[in-house]
């Protein structure tokens, strides 16, 4: 089962909500691969379009990473910083889903989470 897209623009926003509140995460944002922000939803005041557009560049930089050393397709990486972590994670239709954990965020609850959340909006 695929992503709906007309969903994803249409409902982003509230899924983005629900997951960022229910697993204590500081934002997320679903884009394009062209870095066009489709939904978001961050608890603080963040530039969405900004996000996304960063997000399609390190994308873009890894993928040609990824296919320069036949490692395969990006499945999600996580960044870690010093206040806290991003994620990024493809899901496909050249679509991915960026989030920002706060400090202290458990990595694999992270992981976890990005999982369950795609399974989410594929039921969509």
């Amino acid at each position: 089962m695929g992503l709906d897209i007309s969903q994803l623009t249409s409902q982003g926003a509230s899924l983005l909500e629900q997951f960022v509140q229910k697993n204590g995460l500081e934002g997320a944002v679903i884009a394009t691969a062209e870095g066009l922000e489709m939904a978001s939803y961050f608890k603080s005041d963040k530039d969405a379009d900004i996000i996304a557009a960063d997000m399609a560049s390190l994308l873009a930089s890894t993928s040609s990473v990824l296919d320069n050393t036949t490692s395969g397709t990006l499945s999600e990486m996580i960044i870690n910083a010093s206040n806290g972590a991003i994620a990024i994670k493809d899901l496909g239709e050249d679509i991915a889903l960026g989030v920002l954990a706060p400090a202290g965020f458990k990595m694999g609850g992270l992981i976890v989470a990005l999982k369950q959340f795609v399974k989410e909006l594929q039921a969509v």
